[in-house]
């Protein structure tokens, strides 16, 4: 997700390891979800991590609009409520199954925690992989306050190069973009030609 794929391997690989050498202190649960349920809800208490070994996840926010906006689709093998445990302690989005049935290794993230003790190696990654995270999120709401000024100006080039910096990072947002550009274009009065 977002480019943090080198860390996100690292980390998962450390994760089944200590799946493996700590079974007993863990005791992971094997969760089926089918298409459509949530497995992490917005808000509530961050008390576990889960491990997705099989399906794919939307994450999705919930704000203002009553449709959820969706931030990434994610598939297996992904950490899943790492940024709630190390953090504020409640997750800050929805996770909801979009292709499954989905397969969830899940872990108490009291049992997880003092886990870490014995593999301060994973502790580290991990938290580096959540700063890589939060620096990435800040870039992305750079970018989409950059996309808004530039449509309130009717500023075309600028979000068409903005555009070319969304398209690579995640799909869903590029979409944002992509409403953003309709705006600008709007603005600017003038019509966005085939290619955008």
């Amino acid at each position: 997700m977002w480019g943090d794929e080198p860390q996100l391997k690292v980390v998962r690989e450390r994760m089944k390891l200590l799946l493996d050498i700590h079974h007993d202190e863990l005791a992971p649960v094997v969760r089926h979800a089918a298409i459509g349920d949530l497995v992490m809800h917005q808000g509530e208490p961050a008390d576990s991590l889960m491990l997705l070994t099989k399906g794919k996840v939307a994450i999705q926010l919930r704000l203002t609009e009553p449709e959820p906006h969706t931030l990434a689709v994610i598939e297996a093998e992904e950490l899943l409520g790492e940024m709630g445990l190390f953090g504020s302690g409640q997750h800050s989005a929805d996770v909801r199954v979009v292709e499954g049935p989905a397969e969830l290794v899940e872990v108490s993230g009291d049992n997880f925690l003092k886990t870490l003790l014995f593999d301060v190696d994973l502790a580290m990654e991990m938290l580096a992989l959540v700063s890589q995270r939060c620096m990435r999120s800040n870039e992305v709401i750079g970018l989409l306050l950059d996309g808004i000024a530039a449509s309130e100006r009717g500023d075309t080039d600028q979000l068409s190069r903005l555009e070319s910096e969304f398209k690579p990072l995640n799909y869903c947002l590029s979409k944002a973009m992509d409403r953003l550009l309709v705006i600008g274009h709007g603005r600017s009065g003038r019509t966005p030609d085939a290619t955008g």
